[in-house]
């Protein structure tokens, strides 16, 4: 059974409306529904399966960040985002839509938490960059091609070439004698 959608809780819709509505438009992705406290993005022709929703409890953390220190330590040293241990993957359909994801966020305002590349350690042909979102979401863009996957995508045109050149062949060997058909040479 496929995930049917995801749901994101963000500290302030409007800021993390912007901020995907330009990282996710090269993927296809649009605003679907908006609601006053919950937003959903799909691709064309599809329904909604990306969501945020406005936690209030998540903006109030962030407050408390703020009035302790917020993003410096009174030293002048930034501090690092707080990662929320939530990870989402988009699907893209070449490297450069993974690269095109990347700049992209950096663009608006993202973080990076790991530029675009192969990442061996997972597989072979997995290529993916990572960000944190304004409120450190681990955003991932991947590509994955497997050789497997790759076989699968062309085994069915191979098939069907196979299944030509048998047919042809056979074809060629019947011959039609006094309104029967005959195989030649069997």
């Amino acid at each position: 059974m496929a995930i049917s959608h995801i749901s994101l809780p963000v500290t302030s819709l409007p800021t993390s409306k912007t901020f995907y509505t330009t990282l996710l438009s090269h993927l296809g992705y649009a605003v679907f529904l908006e609601l006053p406290e919950t937003i959903s993005f799909g691709q064309k022709y599809k329904g909604p399966d990306f969501w945020l929703h406005c936690c209030p409890e998540k903006a109030k953390e962030r407050e408390e960040e703020g009035k302790n220190g917020g993003k410096g330590d009174g030293e002048g040293k930034e501090k690092e985002m707080k990662k929320t241990g939530v990870h989402v993957a988009f699907e893209a359909n070449s490297k450069w839509d993974v690269d095109t994801f990347y700049s992209t966020a950096l663009k608006a305002g993202a973080t990076c938490n790991g530029p675009p590349g192969e990442r061996p350690q997972y597989t072979t042909n997995y290529y993916a960059a990572y960000i944190l979102d304004p409120d450190g979401n681990n955003i991932e863009c991947v590509w994955y091609h497997p050789l497997w996957l790759r076989a699968m995508k062309v085994l069915p045109k191979v098939a069907v070439v196979g299944a030509g050149v048998l047919i042809a062949y056979f074809w060629g060997r019947v011959k039609v004698c006094e309104g029967r058909k005959e195989l030649d040479g069997w």
